[in-house]
């Protein structure tokens, strides 16, 4: 459990190499997913964002954002950046950093990668990251869930994808388990009768939710583009951003386009100086991480998209930042 400054310890997994020999650098995701499989032997399939890393001699940190699963605190959706203010998602990145820094032989060197709600942890790792955050990888990031990322399009609500997200991830937990809530049962395949049945959208307090999905509640309760929405803008704090940036997506990812481009775009006209550059591909959401992307249903690309993606531009990405390894010269 790593402590954050205002007490609450955070569950983190670290995996380091048996054969080690000397300091290494330190890849870090933070989730809200769950950074399992718990337990001294239990260990995950794979480590990192791809397996080239695990051959290379990194230190992989897994760790539960406050409030989910084993970490303590409460959970916070999009935690609203405060910029030095208060406690957030950046200050807990950074007091993890500083804590791995003084108790793991980590060379000084730290990354960070993320697909979907971990890319937007690794993105708001940007706002005063710490010295030793010297590569992040933002991959099909949140960058505000009212203008366009999973939940609205342009304000208009997505009710079945809301919904079905919500109705296991948002119930809260009475105490730090490793356990997910039982999955919502719908009671039909049908989606359109299941959401008709439901009527209007006080219907899944009434029927199902019963006032118990906090973030359901705020949902409803912000309708429009006010103060709620705009403190979870991302955008705004990306600003003179230190670190090395990588920032993928894929072009026919459904749920994360949106923040995937505006990411690029703020950190383009707000921290110019920043090394950052886009990654864009025919790719669903998480496809550059989760096939080979050979081909997207029933269309094939001729070649193997992701499998490209990760050993010409991802990892040596992150060997030249972390490890020293020759620039691979990516097009800006």
């Amino acid at each position: 459990m790593v402590p954050m400054r205002d007490g609450v310890r955070l569950f983190t997994a670290i995996y380091t190499p048996r054969s080690a020999q000397g300091k290494l650098p330190v890849l870090l995701e933070r989730t809200p997913y769950g950074a399992g499989p718990y337990g001294e032997d239990a260990f995950p399939d794979t480590l990192g964002p791809s397996e080239l890393f695990a051959r290379e001699g990194f230190i992989f940190v897994s760790q539960d954002v406050r409030g989910r699963m084993l970490s303590e605190g409460t959970f916070v959706d999009l935690t609203p950046v405060l910029d030095g203010a208060g406690v957030d998602e950046a200050t807990d990145t950074r007091d993890t950093v500083d804590w791995l820094l003084k108790n793991v032989p980590c060379s000084g060197r730290v990354g960070q990668w993320g697909i979907s709600y971990p890319a937007f942890y690794a993105a708001a790792a940007l706002a005063g990251a710490h010295p030793a955050m010297k590569a992040v990888s933002p991959q099909a990031p949140i960058a505000d869930w009212f203008t366009g990322d999973d939940f609205h399009r342009n304000g208009a609500l997505w009710l079945p994808h809301l919904f079905n997200f919500i109705a296991d991830f948002g119930r809260p937990r009475p105490h730090p388990t490793e356990k997910w809530p039982t999955p919502f049962r719908h009671g039909t395949r049908d989606g359109y009768a299941f959401f008709l049945a439901m009527g209007p959208l006080t219907g899944a307090n009434e029927l199902h939710f019963k006032g118990g999905i906090p973030f359901w509640n705020d949902v409803m309760a912000h309708g429009t583009y006010d103060a709620y929405w705009k403190a979870r803008d991302l955008r705004p704090h990306l600003k003179d951003v230190r670190p090395a940036v990588l920032t993928v997506g894929g072009w026919f990812d459904a749920e994360n386009l949106h923040g995937t481009l505006q990411v690029h775009k703020a950190l383009d006209r707000q921290s110019p100086a920043t090394d950052h550059r886009l990654v864009m591909g025919p790719w669903f959401h998480g496809g550059w991480g989760r096939s080979s992307g050979e081909r997207l249903g029933g269309v094939e690309f001729g070649s193997a998209t992701s499998t490209f993606y990760q050993s010409a531009i991802e990892f040596p990405f992150f060997m030249h930042h972390l490890k020293g390894a020759p620039d691979p010269l990516l097009p800006g």
